[in-house]
C-alpha cells in the first residue's frame, strides 16, 4: 500500500490553533470496514485484497482495520501474535460464522448479524455511502520519536439530527506493513508477499485510544461540536502479548469513528500521524535476532535500528555481547535519512554454550556524538544451544538420507525443511498437490548439525495415516512422526560417518566375528557359518547324527559325545546341554549351527528348525 508520511525534524507545535478543524460541512456517510481474519485462514488474503481494492477506489471515503481474533490467528512463533484485547468483543457482537468475515459500518444488511462474506462488502460499502452522515469526524495526530509518544486530537461536529440521545466516539490505532506468515497469500494476494516469501500485513488493529467501546459523546443536537484529546506512550509490542510484532511508530495510522453504542457506525475517517524528530542525534534500537544453535559454539546475530534524529545517520557504534562474553563492537557506517532502518548482520559470534544464552545490543556515538536519548539504545533476546539442553540425536550415518512423506488430502498445508547449523536450507519440500504417499527425496548430509523443521500451515497436522520419516545413509530412522498434530514438529540431529559394512571371519570352527573395520572374508555370517562347517566337518572323528532335522519341537542325538551347544546365525549361543533329547520349541524358525564336542575334538552340524 501506499501512504504520505509527514515528517517534521523540529520540535514545532503541532496543532493549528482555531476554533475547529473538522468540517462543518454536512457530507455522506464515510465506512469503517472492520475485517476479521487470521494468519493460518486459507481465503483471508482475498479478503485483504477485496478490502485494500474497495480502500483504493475509494481512499477518502473506505477505512480499513483488520482484527486477527479466534482460531486462524492462533500465533506461530515470535512475532507472529497479531491479538489484541480488543478483537474477541469487537468480533463477538458481530455474529460471524466464517472467516473471513468483516462488518461495513456495524450495520445490519440481512439476517440479524452485522458480520457478512466478502462478497457482500463492495455493495454494502456503495450502500451507505450513498447516505447521508448526521457527524462529521475530523483527526490530527502526531508522534515525537524522542518519547515514542502519539497525541491524537478528533474533533466532532454534527450536522442533522438524530433518533437516539448520545453516541460512542471510537479511537483506533492500526499499523501497516507488518511482516508474518499468511496461509494462502500467495494464491490469493500475491502483490503483497515479500521477497522473503512472508506476508506484509496492512491495518493491523494495534490498541483502542478510548477503550473496548469508546467514549461517550451526550449532547449530539446538530450545530454541536464534540472534542477530546488522546495520548498514548507507545509500548515496544502490545501489552500482555509477548509474540505480538514489534509496534512500529512509522507505520502508524489513527481511525476514528462516531457510533450508535456498540453498534452502528455513522461515520469516521482515517489519518497517518505526523512523526516529529526533535534530536539531530538519536539512534533507537529495534530489535536484535539470534537464530537457536544445534551444536555450534558461535551464532548471528542481526541487529535492526532506525535513525531517530533529524539528521541523516552516517555512522553508529554497535556493542554486543552473549552471555558472560566479553563486550565488542560493530562500527555500522551508512547514510540513513531520518525515520530510515536498517538491519546488520554480525557473523560467527563466539560464545559459550549454556542453556539460555542471553544477548545484549547497545547503541552508541551516532555521528561520533553523543545520543540525545539513551532510553531507546539497548535491548536484549536469547536463544537456545540444543546440544546443552540434551535436544540433539547423534549417531546417524551421513551421506545420502532419504526423506519420505505421506500426505493426508490436505497436501497444500504440508512443507518441511532442513537447515544447517549456518542458517541455510539444504533440503525442503512441499507444499504438496496430492494425497498418500510422495516420491522418497534424497538428501545428501555431511558430518555437520541440523535441524529438521515440518509445518502445517493449518494447524492440524496430517490426519492418519500420514507422518514422514527421514533415515539416514544406512537406513535407520532419524527422526519419524506419523502422529503429527498442530503446526510445528522439530527435530535436531548430529551427522556422523557411516559406519563399514558388516563382515565376518571364520576365526574357529563354526566361530565367526566381525572385525569391526570392514575388512572381513564374508559378506554375511551365513557366509562365514557355512565356510567353518565346510572346512572342519571332513578333519572331525566324531558319528553323531542329529534327527528329526528340521525339527520343530524336539532334536534328539545319536552317538557318543559329551556335549552339544547351539548358536544362531550371528553367534549368540542358545542351547547348552548334554542331553540326547533337546526341546527346542523355544527357538524360532531358521538355520542353527550345533556344536558336538568331545574330548578335543567338534563336530558342526547345520539344523534347521519349523514351527
Amino acid at each position: 500500500m501506499k501512504k504520505n508520511l509527514l515528517i517534521i525534524l523540529i520540535a514545532l507545535p503541532f496543532f493549528a490553533i482555531s476554533q475547529t478543524f473538522v468540517s462543518t460541512t454536512p457530507e455522506n456517510k464515510n465506512v469503517i470496514l472492520e475485517e476479521f481474519t487470521g494468519i493460518t485462514c486459507v481465503y483471508c488474503p482475498d479478503g485483504h485484497r477485496i478490502a485494500q481494492d474497495l480502500h483504493d477506489a475509494n481512499p477518502n471515503d473506505v477505512f480499513l482495520i483488520n482484527i486477527h481474533t479466534g482460531g486462524y490467528a492462533s500465533p506461530q512463533g515470535p512475532g507472529t501474535d497479531f491479538n489484541t484485547s480488543f478483537g474477541a468483543a469487537i468480533a463477538g457482537q458481530s455474529g460471524l460464522s466464517g472467516y473471513p468475515a468483516g462488518t461495513v459500518n456495524r450495520h445490519v444488511f440481512s439476517g440479524g448479524a452485522t458480520a457478512m462474506s466478502r462478497s457482500l462488502w463492495v455493495s454494502s460499502a456503495t450502500q451507505m455511502m450513498s447516505q447521508a452522515s448526521p457527524v462529521n469526524v475530523g483527526v490530527q495526530s502526531s508522534i515525537d520519536m524522542s518519547t515514542n509518544t502519539m497525541t491524537v486530537n478528533v474533533e466532532v461536529y454534527y450536522t442533522g439530527a438524530q433518533t437516539v440521545s448520545s453516541n460512542r466516539l471510537n479511537v483506533a490505532v492500526v499499523q501497516n506493513n507488518v511482516e508474518g506468515p499468511q496461509t494462502g497469500g500467495s494464491q490469493f494476494n500475491a502483490a503483497q508477499i515479500l521477497p522473503n516469501g512472508n506476508y506484509n500485513h496492512q491495518h493491523m488493529l494495534r490498541h483502542m485510544l478510548t477503550g473496548q467501546w469508546g467514549d461517550i459523546i451526550s449532547n449530539i443536537s446538530p450545530g454541536t461540536t464534540y472534542s477530546n484529546s488522546y495520548t498514548w506512550n507507545i509500548p515496544n509490542q502490545i501489552t500482555g502479548y509477548p509474540l505480538s510484532p514489534v509496534v512500529d511508530p512509522v507505520n502508524l495510522a489513527v481511525v476514528a469513528f462516531v457510533s450508535e453504542g456498540q453498534q452502528e457506525i455513522l461515520s469516521g475517517t482515517e489519518l497517518y500521524p505526523s512523526i516529529i524528530f526533535p534530536n539531530s542525534y538519536d539512534a533507537y534500537f529495534m530489535s536484535v535476532t539470534a537464530n537457536d544453535v544445534v551444536c555450534s559454539n558461535s551464532n548471528d546475530l542481526e541487529v535492526t535500528f532506525r535513525n531517530y534524529g533529524n539528521q541523516n545517520l552516517t555512522s553508529l557504534d554497535i556493542e554486543y555481547s552473549i552471555g558472560s562474553g566479553p563486550t565488542l563492537t560493530y562500527n555500522w557506517t551508512g547514510n540513513l535519512a531520518p525515520a530510515g532502518t536498517e538491519t546488520v548482520t554480525i557473523p560467527s559470534v563466539s560464545f559459550t554454550p549454556g542453556t539460555s544464552n542471553i544477548v545484549n545490543v547497545n547503541l552508541t556515538n551516532p555521528n561520533g556524538n553523543v545520543d540525545q536519548n539513551t532510553a531507546n539504545n539497548s535491548g536484549v533476546t536469547s536463544f537456545s544451544h540444543m546440544t546443552t539442553l540434551n535436544m540433539v540425536s547423534t549417531g546417524h550415518a551421513s551421506g545420502n538420507c532419504t526423506f519420505d512423506v505421506t500426505t493426508d488430502q490436505y497436501g497444500s498445508e504440508t512443507t518441511w525443511e532442513i537447515i544447517d547449523d549456518y542458517g541455510n536450507v539444504v533440503a525442503s519440500g512441499g507444499p504438496y498437490s496430492s494425497q498418500g504417499a510422495q516420491p522418497t527425496q534424497t538428501i545428501s548430509l555431511a558430518n555437520e548439525c541440523y535441524s529438521l523443521y515440518f509445518h502445517d500451515s493449518y494447524g492440524d497436522g496430517i490426519y492418519a495415516p500420514g507422518g514422514y520419516e527421514l533415515k539416514d545413509a544406512v537406513g535407520n530412522v532419524i527422526h519419524a512422526n506419523w502422529n503429527f498434530t498442530g503446526s510445528l514438529d522439530r527435530d535436531f540431529f548430529e551427522m556422523g560417518s557411516a559406519p563399514p559394512p558388516a563382515s565376518y571371519n571364520c576365526v574357529s570352527p563354526g566361530n565367526c566375528q566381525d572385525p569391526g573395520d570392514g575388512s572381513g572374508q564374508y559378506a554375511s555370517m551365513t557366509q562365514c557359518m557355512m565356510a567353518c562347517v565346510s572346512t572342519d566337518i571332513n578333519e572331525n572323528r566324531l558319528d553323531v547324527n542329529l534327527f528329526p532335522n528340521p525339527a520343530s519341537k524336539t532334536l534328539n542325538v545319536e552317538g557318543d559325545f559329551e556335549r552339544i551347544e547351539i548358536f544362531n546365525l550371528i553367534g549368540e549361543l542358545v542351547i547348552s546341554t548334554s542331553s540326547s533329547t533337546i526341546d527346542v520349541s523355544a527357538l524360532e524358525s531358521g538355520i542353527y549351527y550345533s556344536h558336538i564336542l568331545k574330548d578335543q575334538d567338534i563336530l558342526i552340524k547345520q539344523i534347521t528348525i519349523t514351527k
